[in-house]
């Protein structure tokens, strides 16, 4: 069986975008980043909704990704993803694979097949869904040390509550904490 794990980054009081879909104050060092360049090498299928695969495809793929980040921007490039959308026709983006239907129902077969484990990057509305479904299996949430006014919760919209385990943490030096969780059964 497949686990799937969420990877987002939130401000102090829980947003994983302010207002307009802002993640401009999400700005993260060497450290944070070899972090992510790591945690690429595990060779998880990466799991995205439309929004965030639009915005992370019309970046990784780019000259400023590879000049920027080039090690990130390899790993992203050549890893494998799935982009759930009712909408997207057509996946430019390599090694992309289009996932149309009840995304409850599509993602509970994917988990109960083989492969490799999977990962959502970003993607807080299905992360929403997925983790009201119980389909989750871990979190691992870089707090930013910042605060916004206004945003949108990484949780939005569940209805009951999520009952997590905290399994490690780890600090940078730049104030961002990675939280590790594991979903209670």
């Amino acid at each position: 069986m497949r686990t799937l794990n969420a990877f987002n980054f939130i401000t102090l009081n829980g947003y994983f975008k302010g207002p307009q879909d802002d993640i401009s104050w999400h700005v993260h060092g060497g450290p944070e980043s070899e972090y992510g360049v790591d945690a690429l090498k595990s060779g998880n299928t990466l799991v995205f909704g439309r929004t965030t695969y639009d915005m992370m495809s019309g970046y990784w793929p780019g000259p400023e990704a590879l000049r920027n980040m080039p090690d990130m921007a390899r790993g992203m490039n050549a890893a494998k993803k799935i982009v759930f959308s009712g909408t997207l026709k057509k996946a430019d983006w390599n090694n992309t694979t289009i996932i149309k239907g009840n995304i409850i129902e599509e993602m509970t077969r994917m988990k109960q097949g083989t492969g490799p484990d999977m990962t959502i990057l970003g993607s807080g509305s299905i992360i929403s869904q997925f983790a009201e479904a119980g389909l989750i299996d871990s979190y691992q949430i870089m707090v930013d040390p910042i605060a916004l006014g206004d945003g949108t919760s990484m949780f939005k919209g569940i209805t009951k509550p999520l009952q997590l385990e905290l399994v490690n943490t780890r600090t940078f030096k730049s104030g961002v904490i990675l939280l590790s969780y594991q979903r209670i059964s």
